[in-house]
């Protein structure tokens, strides 16, 4: 599993805080495609088979920090090469903020905002740009819109 993405819904409320916080979280699966090398068994098992071992695994489950239960959001194929298939599974993980969460979860009222504790940027990793994914031989061009 890998977070992929966190994005916040408007607040809801006028005067307080209601607010729901998509945390977007992705399963990669690298299949076996040696025996097909245009990768079409191992892309109809990944819709099939794997897609469905991960709904049952994860749809309905709220894990702890989460407010709803998780939501399947999609997949697509990350990359092909002669040797494998990797599928990149999506899933939605809702969260509700607001002041009484903040009360349940016994946080400090945030009162005071102090710029000289930020970290330096230079102390934080660089973002990752794509998935760590190893090297291909022979390279593949990549795969995306249009290309298929």
């Amino acid at each position: 599993m890998v977070p992929l993405d966190d994005k916040a819904e408007p607040n809801r409320a006028d005067e307080n805080l209601l607010q729901v916080l998509h945390q977007r979280i992705g399963v990669v699966a690298a299949l076996d495609a040696s025996a097909d090398p245009r990768g079409q068994a191992a892309a109809e098992a990944a819709m099939t088979i794997v897609r469905r071992a991960l709904w049952y695994a994860l749809l309905a489950w709220a894990p702890d920090n989460c407010s709803e239960p998780m939501a399947y959001h999609g997949a697509r194929i990350v990359r092909l090469d002669q040797a494998r298939l990797w599928v990149l599974f999506e899933f939605d993980a809702p969260l509700l903020l607001s002041e009484s969460r903040a009360a349940e979860e016994d946080l400090p009222p945030f009162t005071l905002f102090a710029p000289e504790y930020v970290l330096p940027t230079s102390s934080l990793p660089p973002p990752a740009d794509d998935l760590p994914l190893p090297p291909l031989h022979p390279p593949v061009p990549p795969f995306g819109p249009g290309h298929f």
